[in-house]
């Protein structure tokens, strides 16, 4: 019973993390926060 306990929340916690870090990048990348430098050699 206490090892069930442990992977459910071992799940929860992996499902958390997950929409919590897709949620920031997508976000991030939406409002255009996140604008990486163009390499020099593509400026041409």
């Amino acid at each position: 019973m206490k090892s069930k306990a442990i992977k459910l929340f071992a799940s929860f916690a992996t499902l958390i993390c997950t929409l919590a870090a897709l949620s920031t990048s997508a976000s991030a990348c939406n409002w255009c926060l996140y604008q990486p430098e163009e390499p020099k050699c593509l400026r041409k």
